[in-house]
């Protein structure tokens, strides 16, 4: 049997709602056994940044100079899903892996593009 991790898995969608974090133990393969899960809404300010930063992502160009307001969005973004980490650990024990996907803020596959922002 392969070695047992705790794996730490982050998501944060299109609905601009809020960060959802779940642990798991797991081989690799199968959840081994569940662990704890939370969700951090957003206010309304940090929604409010996401939405810009989505707006902005919408009239850029690959290969444009990342503007301020994503920047900025961003950092909201990464600081949130850091506490949910943080809450996890602080419930459930040091992780071994962390799942980070990012927030999606431009998606153009016919241009072989897509932009996450957040900070891993």
């Amino acid at each position: 049997m392969a070695q047992i991790q705790k794996v730490i898995g982050l998501m944060s969608g299109t609905s601009l709602d809020g960060v959802d974090a779940a642990m798991i133990e797991t081989d690799g393969e199968a959840v081994v056994r569940p662990g704890p899960g939370l969700t951090l809404p957003y206010d309304e300010e940090t929604r409010g940044q996401l939405r810009a930063a989505l707006d902005t992502a919408r009239a850029m160009a690959k290969g444009d100079a990342v503007p301020q307001a994503i920047r900025d969005a961003e950092r909201r973004l990464t600081e949130i899903h850091a506490q949910a980490v943080a809450r996890l650990v602080a419930e459930a024990g040091k992780a071994d892996l962390i799942g980070f996907h990012g927030q999606t803020i431009l998606h153009r596959p016919e241009q072989g593009w897509t932009w996450q922002i957040g900070d891993g």
